[in-house]
């Protein structure tokens, strides 16, 4: 169950804070000063103030400006400005077409091209599954496979010895009959990889590792909703980001795949206590502070799902989830394939309103505009439609209440029809009027609860004078897609 949410906190909560704590301590002196006269309240009084300065000694001391506090990189206190270059990187399926005007950004396909242009030493990956190669998906004929096939030989390349060899490592989840992971057996065998496999039933008796992550040299990486596919660079829709010049960041989500690579060596069918190699200072109360492409000043943090693989200090999935919803003033426009309010994958379907209730409050009670683009495609499951149609259902100019939900549909030909699993918006993000998100889960429970996904918050700390920013851009991704002939109303 969610925790209860705060908004992230600033210096003038901390001085606040520090006055309140003075003041208490003075009223208290006079209440004492007054009841002399009464020693059974005075004893009374006495222990109680034994206790509190005994067992809460540092709430009655005022706590110093968060500038004037030392500590390094990762240190609760740190509240240094660092650089990092951010920007949004989406796969537009063949046949997908926009207008002229409409928002344009790196392709997927070539942020990981410069990723591994960049990388001199190392490169770690967290993977679902591996189709790159056009013999991965078997009676599928189709050009479409090239730009997979380029980066799966890249890869293969790095198993020739030479001297320019990386070290590269991948977390993937346990192989099945549906995605044997070919790709990586070969990189495996061919000393190009260094391949671990987690197994997530054996820990939750469900769930994958559905995380799709980069890590470069400790200084840039790529998250999104990429698989390693080559349809995800030609026929799905997808959206990440790319973060380069960037390494407290990137130090820091390297050890969400520093635990997947633990449990991928681990014979234990426990998940450990984490350690401090694990934990981090950069959360929902306490976040890095960015300066994004030197034009705007942002709190980001890394957020990681299920709970058990949240070492100490890292703030859940779902929390950052609902906190950005909560914190919303005037909109929420969220993208994602599905949405459910259940744990769909169990034996038996299990109420799961988190996210939803999060949405009613923000509509009824805050007068937030809400949009959701809700993928349709030849897996969706009909029965979404009911959960969807009672969230628009609350709709009403009368009340001011305005929620509204589109069907994102990736147009189709007969020689596409025959691409499995193709043709669909894959995307994971939420943005705000002052937060964007970018995710890796679908939106229904047991992606909370029992399979490894990981989030990006971004938070701009005030209003800025640039008329473009990493999060504008995501709002503008969301209008193109919104106002397109894609989506379409919900039927």
């Amino acid at each position: 169950m969610p925790q209860q949410y705060k908004p992230l906190h600033n210096e003038e909560d901390v001085e606040n804070a520090a006055a309140d704590a003075t003041t208490t301590g003075e009223n208290r002196q006079q209440q004492t000063q007054q009841q002399e006269a009464n020693p059974p309240a005075v004893q009374l009084l006495m222990v109680s103030l034994f206790m509190l300065l005994f067992f809460g000694s540092s709430f009655f001391q005022p706590r110093p400006r968060l500038q004037h506090l030392k500590g390094g990189v990762g240190s609760r206190y740190d509240r240094t400005k660092y650089d990092c270059n951010i920007q949004l990187v989406e796969s537009i399926p063949i046949g997908l077409n926009y207008s002229e005007n409409s928002p344009r950004f790196l392709s997927t396909f070539e942020a990981w091209q410069q990723l591994l242009d960049s990388a001199k030493e190392s490169l770690d990956i967290a993977s679902f599954y591996w189709t790159l190669r056009a013999e991965d998906t078997p009676g599928v004929n189709d050009t479409s496979t090239h730009q997979g096939e380029e980066i799966f030989k890249r890869f293969m390349a790095n198993g020739n010895g030479g001297s320019n060899r990386l070290n590269i490592r991948i977390a993937q989840s346990e192989p099945s009959s549906v995605s044997p992971n070919e790709d990586t057996k070969l990189l495996a065998s061919n000393g190009a990889a260094d391949v671990v496999t987690l197994s997530f039933p054996k820990y939750f008796g469900g769930g994958v590792l559905h995380t799709k992550l980069w890590i470069v040299d400790g200084q840039h990486f790529y998250l999104g909703s990429a698989n390693m596919d080559w349809r995800a660079l030609t026929q799905v829709k997808e959206m990440g980001i790319l973060a380069q010049n960037c390494p407290q960041l990137t130090e820091d989500v390297a050890k969400i795949f520093k635990a997947y690579w633990y449990l991928g060596k681990s014979t234990d069918s426990n998940i450990p206590r984490w350690g401090n190699d694990y934990s981090t200072h950069f959360n929902l109360d306490s976040p890095m502070v960015l300066s994004v492409n030197k034009n705007t000043t942002m709190e980001g943090f890394l957020s990681s799902s299920p709970p058990p693989l949240s070492a100490s200090g890292r703030t859940n999935d779902l929390d950052a989830i609902i906190n950005t919803i909560d914190s919303a003033i005037t909109y929420v426009n969220i993208a994602v394939m599905d949405y459910y309010p259940l744990i769909i994958y169990g034996q038996h379907p299990k109420y799961w309103p988190y996210i939803d209730d999060a949405l009613r409050r923000a509509a009824v009670e805050r007068g937030v505009a809400v949009k959701l683009l809700i993928s349709w495609w030849k897996h969706s499951n009909p029965s979404e439609d009911k959960y969807l149609k009672s969230l628009q259902d609350l709709s009403s100019k009368k009340d001011k209440i305005d929620i509204q939900i589109r069907r994102f549909i990736v147009p189709t030909d007969a020689g596409q029809e025959k691409i499995p699993f193709g043709r669909v918006n894959h995307n994971k993000y939420m943005v705000t009027d002052r937060v964007a998100y970018i995710g890796t889960s679908n939106w229904s429970g047991d992606y909370f609860t029992d399979t490894a996904g990981i989030g990006l918050v971004l938070r701009e700390t005030h209003e800025t004078e640039q008329t473009q920013t990493l999060r504008s851009d995501l709002r503008n991704v969301f209008e193109r897609d919104w106002n397109s002939p894609y989506a379409h109303e919900l039927e």
